[in-house]
């Protein structure tokens, strides 16, 4: 950054090769030193103008390479949400009957009372094995909850 340079001192002795050259009759030292300041000045504002524009033009292609990135972003994000999109429609199509719509309907007869099984259907549904249908039914279970005992018949009580 060249505004921050300090403009050296022209009548110091290392600028004296530089003052001898343009003495004459007609110019002095310290005119010589006056007009090396001049021109190191001038120098020096073309140098801070051109340092200026070349800043200005950095950041002018910095904004323009991040507008681009965020247009390219954008597109990604545009291109990903139709894939996605994509690919939601033909989940849709493949398993149709997976995206059906469960109405809510209320119940109408909901009970918290547990079923009574009978003792025969419980060992057969312990040890695996196969249970009819009719162990299931209304009548079944009814006839299990009215036949259901406490206490064990081959009981000494």
């Amino acid at each position: 950054d060249p505004s921050v340079l300090v403009c050296p001192d022209f009548m110091s002795a290392q600028y004296q090769l530089s003052r001898t050259g343009m003495i004459s009759a007609m110019v002095t030292e310290v005119q010589a030193a006056e007009f090396l300041h001049n021109s190191w000045t001038t120098t020096n504002e073309a140098l801070c103008i051109q340092w200026q524009d070349q800043v200005e033009g950095d950041d002018r292609l910095s904004a323009e390479r991040k507008h681009l990135a965020d247009e390219e972003d954008e597109h990604w994000q545009v291109a990903l949400q139709l894939e996605e999109a994509t690919a939601k429609a033909d989940e849709r199509k493949k398993n149709h009957s997976k995206h059906l719509a469960i109405p809510m309907r209320p119940q109408l007869f909901t009970t918290n009372d547990e079923a009574l099984v009978s003792d025969f259907t419980m060992c057969k549904l312990d040890k695996g094995q196969y249970i009819e249908l009719y162990y299931w039914t209304n009548h079944s279970l009814d006839n299990a909850a009215a036949n259901y005992s406490t206490r064990d018949n081959d009981s000494l009580v």
